[in-house]
């Protein structure tokens, strides 16, 4: 693949149609540039190198003996867990259970690897490698008509647009290889779309094909709780099945107090002044 055409929009909801092309020879040579002397500039100013991360990360206790031994123990979870999933041999409703635990557990395994990188972004290399992709987006990111979506780096950093986020996006998959089907891939996932406990977007569904999160519980595209009337009308509810209006206050009117014999307490009613008596 030489190029990819995406459609995205501007800040201001506008349909944006931009191409992508691979990097050429060229490019790659100036963004090598571009790594190297942005590597070089970190270290002038004190950036640590990628090598020292670890040991600087364990003298200041941001990632200790705790977090190794987590992270180790949930790549060996998410490995059991898939065995057992893909051996079968085991009740539909287990195999489900196993499947959304495994979701929750590459969760919290994504979320761990996410903290550690993050702090790779502040050493020498971490600079470089975002400096150099900068440069290809800026360069390899064209309008409709075959112009440079952005005149330079400094103008592709300093974007705030929404279309800039999808042109590094294309071009990541463009050049690293990632698999834009990754998650469906997953067996957890394959094993759920199968027995059709999700939609193709993976969101968790019930027999009926209603969304539900994952304790079965009926929820509407934003994550409101809701039910269904026998005609198939969608209304809100709280936790308990109760319903509610659109901000989530009930829609049943409280009853009166009653007496000692059972009879409604009439409620007194405030005293208003009018102007005559004033």
């Amino acid at each position: 693949m030489t190029q990819v055409e995406i459609k995205s929009v501007n800040s201001e909801g506008k349909e944006v149609e931009l191409i992508v092309k691979k990097p050429s020879p060229k490019n790659i040579r100036e963004a090598e540039l571009v790594y190297n002397k942005t590597v070089r500039k970190a270290l002038e100013t004190g950036s640590m190198l990628r090598g020292k991360m670890n040991d600087f990360l364990t003298e200041q206790n941001v990632w200790n003996e705790e977090k190794e031994a987590k992270y180790q123990g949930l790549i060996n979870s998410i490995s059991e867990s898939e065995n057992i999933l893909k051996g079968g041999g085991i009740t539909l409703k287990k195999a489900k259970d196993l499947a959304l635990e495994l979701r929750k557990l590459r969760g919290e395994l994504r979320d761990l690897i996410s903290e550690r990188q993050s702090y790779d972004t502040v050493t020498a290399e971490g600079q470089g490698d975002n400096a150099r992709f900068n440069y290809l987006v800026a360069v390899c990111t064209f309008n409709k008509g075959g112009g440079l979506t952005w005149a330079s780096v400094d103008e592709y950093d300093d974007s705030r647009e929404p279309y800039a986020v999808d042109a590094a996006s294309a071009l990541a998959k463009m050049i690293y290889g990632l698999d834009v089907d990754y998650d469906d891939k997953l067996p957890e996932n394959q094993f759920l779309k199968k027995y059709k406990f999700v939609r193709e977007d993976l969101k968790l569904v019930n027999k009926d094909g209603h969304l539900v999160d994952e304790e079965g519980r009926l929820i509407n595209e934003e994550g409101r709780f809701v039910a269904y009337r026998e005609d198939g009308t969608q209304y809100f509810v709280n936790k308990m099945g109760e319903e509610v209006d659109a901000n989530g206050n009930s829609i049943h009117k409280s009853l009166p107090f009653l007496d000692d014999d059972g009879n409604p307490i009439i409620e007194p009613q405030e005293e208003t002044i009018s102007p005559e008596n004033v």
